[in-house]
């Protein structure tokens, strides 16, 4: 994880691009996730690792997670992120999560997956980010 303040993260995947970029929005009291392109399970558990360790620090209760620019399917991580995930987010404070919906069908379909398995979270997909940053401003 690169590291170029306290509240960002850049992860780069053994092809040396960047797959995941996290950063604090102290201003909007939440973290923002954008997860780029074509994703693999062991990419996916790092960048979540990551966003724990800044959830940890911050004691966020916003996350917004972008997968608009994500091309990989989610489905079968989704069991690992309810496992793994979920119950440590929590644990550090993680309230409410607005979830940005990838365009490619498959992904979206895991996305609802995905939010039946965020309990206690309060978790809600949208196709657009002005979207998603409202939700999560109407949220104390």
């Amino acid at each position: 994880v690169e590291d170029n303040a306290m509240n960002k993260q850049i992860i780069r995947n053994a092809q040396d691009e960047i797959f995941y970029e996290a950063n604090l929005d102290q201003e909007n009291g939440w973290i923002y996730i954008n997860w780029i392109g074509d994703i693999e399970l062991e990419d996916v558990k790092r960048g979540t690792q990551a966003y724990l360790d800044l959830l940890a620090i911050s004691g966020c209760r916003k996350l917004l997670n972008d997968n608009s620019l994500l091309t990989s399917n989610f489905l079968e991580i989704n069991e690992w992120i309810e496992a793994n995930v979920v119950p440590v987010a929590v644990q550090s404070g993680l309230r409410y999560m607005a979830h940005i919906l990838s365009p490619k069908f498959i992904a979206r379909f895991s996305a609802i997956d995905l939010g039946l398995r965020m309990k206690p979270v309060e978790f809600h997909a949208f196709k657009e980010i002005g979207k998603a940053e409202k939700w999560l401003k109407s949220k104390e």
